[in-house]
């Protein structure tokens, strides 16, 4: 099991095994009261497991030298017999949500999970070297489809990671990989590698870049809105520059957070710089109101620019203009955030594509407000769960080829 004690990682400063040797390093927080419990799949039962006890010895055995622990042999396997495997190892998340898998590798599209493989010696798998992003499926259409892609393209090119193809044809892959997952709501995630070749170091040794793409509706799972998050600012350190521009599959950091987080019962973790300024959290951008009704997020320094809060941002003063009893931002700021003020804020909340907008009730255990969503949390999801609506003239929707499946000669060409 995971402990606390067990993050033996710095933080400038600040260090989760001692003491803040900086006044402005938040201090560590806890609301533990009991051990974790990790993993809600049901682990699978697959006939080729290896026993992992000492075996029985069988009666009458005459040993003629030391006993030891005893293991099977591991088996070799003919193609046909890793079809069958893979087949018979899909669990059923894959078998409920997944939809559809682009590869560069096989040089198509796969419908069935069970086929949804990445070659252990691609780079993305030994070395993270790959970026990715995603792009949500709403009614059909795929929303903000090319601001995604452009970050993605700013991405590769901090990683210098070259594209396999132009820009016209990855994103109608995309869309193909859509349009064959036969789902009208969900999310496309899509991976660019520097590529297979070898388990070494350099790059020199790749063949040419990978792209993969998935499209899967785990996102579509029921989120209560109304209970709202309770953070905790974390200890691990956040990715230098520029590495946290970089939308890349090295997310050990961001997993180390939400561990953190969830080990000490909270419920999501929050980066940090040194000087206690609040960076972002795991996988959404940090925004705050203030009593003066000022919307504040951190300035877009060596953090991913998060494409939901710049949309939110966007839309706010359209908004605050039709309703203003309903939306009372009237001024939007970006600019560095302590996490003392945000003991002090009318609201706070992360954002990101998954759950759109979500309120923090409270952070390192002292309420926020009242420690209950406020108007504006509910509010600002709400203007977003209308933005990603298709409708007509909409600049912010792509319409998926369905017929590309069908056959449809218009959808074909």
């Amino acid at each position: 099991m995971l402990t606390v004690m067990s993050y033996n990682i710095r933080y400038s400063s600040c260090n989760v095994d001692g003491p803040s040797t900086s006044p402005r390093c938040p201090p560590s927080f806890s609301r533990k009261k009991s051990g974790s419990k990790r993993g809600s799949l049901q682990k699978r039962n697959v006939e080729f497991s290896m026993w992992r006890d000492e075996l029985p010895v069988p009666p009458g055995y005459d040993a003629k030298g030391i006993l030891g622990t005893r293991t099977v042999s591991t088996p070799i396997l003919s193609p046909q017999k890793v079809a069958d495997r893979l087949y018979n190892a899909m669990h059923a998340n894959a078998a409920e949500n997944y939809g559809a898998f682009y590869s560069s590798e096989l040089g198509g599209i796969v419908t069935n999970p069970a086929f949804f493989i990445v070659h252990m010696d691609d780079r993305m798998v030994h070395r993270g070297d790959a970026v990715f992003d995603t792009v949500l499926l709403t009614d059909g259409y795929l929303y903000q489809l090319p601001e995604h892609f452009a970050r993605f393209k700013r991405s590769a090119e901090l990683a210098s990671i070259p594209l396999p193809l132009s820009d016209d044809a990855l994103m109608r892959i995309i869309l193909d990989t859509a349009a064959a997952s036969k789902k009208t709501n969900g999310i496309l995630k899509y991976w660019l590698s520097s590529g297979r070749g070898s388990f070494g170091l350099s790059r020199m040794e790749c063949i040419e870049s990978s792209f993969y793409c998935v499209a899967t509706t785990e996102n579509k799972r029921p989120f209560d809105r109304t209970m709202g998050w309770a953070a905790c600012t974390s200890p691990i350190a956040p990715k230098p520059a520029p590495f946290g521009e970089i939308k890349s599959t090295n997310y050990l950091q961001n997993v180390l957070v939400k561990a953190y987080a969830e080990e000490e019962e909270f419920d999501v973790g929050l980066f940090v710089d040194p000087e206690g300024n609040i960076l972002e959290g795991p996988n959404a951008n940090f925004a705050m109101i203030t009593m003066d009704n000022v919307f504040v997020t951190p300035p877009f320094d060596n953090i991913l620019a998060g494409i939901t809060v710049q949309r939110l941002m966007q839309l706010i003063p359209g908004e605050h203009e039709r309703f203003p009893s309903d939306v009372l931002v009237n001024k939007i700021e970006q600019r560095k955030i302590h996490f003392e003020e945000v003991y002090a804020a009318k609201e706070a909340f992360l954002i990101g594509s998954n759950t759109l907008v979500t309120a923090i009730t409270s952070l390192n255990g002292q309420d926020i407000a009242d420690g209950r969503p406020g108007a504006s949390s509910i509010a600002f999801a709400n203007m977003l769960e209308n933005d990603q609506l298709p409708r007509e003239q909409s600049p912010v929707h792509i319409e998926v080829p369905y017929g590309y499946v069908t056959g449809m000669r218009g959808q074909i060409i």
